[in-house]
Formats: structure tokens, C-alpha cells, sequence
């Protein structure tokens, strides 16, 4: 399933389509907002629909897709070793 955020602002219309994106740039991402906000949790604990600002409300979103597209990620890695589980020589 493709996740896509469409934002429309002051500055016009813009859509993320988080299945387009590289882990890495997801990563990095994500890393931007541990560095500003710590965590998500702790962002989403300090968040009040009624007193932030509406970029929290975007932040929260973005930052929860990124969360779950890279989720969704790992568990399609495959890998090309084939290992030798529960044969002994």
C-alpha cells in the first residue's frame, strides 16, 4: 500500500509519496526530527490540537508515515546467503 501525504499551504500544494523514498532519505528524515523533537512519542504526548501550531499537526503526520514506511520495509529484505539452519556436518 502507497502512502501519500498531500499538504496544501500558503505556499501551494505539494504530495509525499512515501514509497517513492529511499531508506536512507527516510532515515535521514527521521533523524532530523529526533534532533529537533527527541522523540515521537514525546511529541505526540506534548501535543494539543487547541494551542500548537498547525506545523506540529504535519510534523506529527509526516513523521508518523516515515515511521511506518520504514516499518513496512524491513521485513522485505531478502538475503542472498543461504544458511544451513539446523544441519550439523
Amino acid at each position: 500500500m502507497s502512502r501519500i501525504l498531500a499538504i496544501k499551504g500558503t505556499e501551494g500544494e505539494r504530495e509525499v509519496d512515501y514509497s517513492s523514498l529511499s531508506i536512507k532519505e527516510i532515515q535521514k528524515r527521521i533523524k532530523v526530527y529526533e534532533k529537533k523533537y527527541g522523540s515521537y512519542s514525546r511529541l505526540l504526548k506534548s501535543y494539543d490540537c487547541e494551542s500548537s501550531a498547525p506545523e506540529d499537526y504535519l510534523t506529527l503526520i509526516d513523521w508518523e508515515c516515515l515511521l511506518d514506511e520504514a516499518k513496512s520495509r524491513k521485513g522485505r529484505t531478502l538475503s542472498l546467503v543461504k544458511g544451513n539452519k539446523g544441519k550439523s556436518r
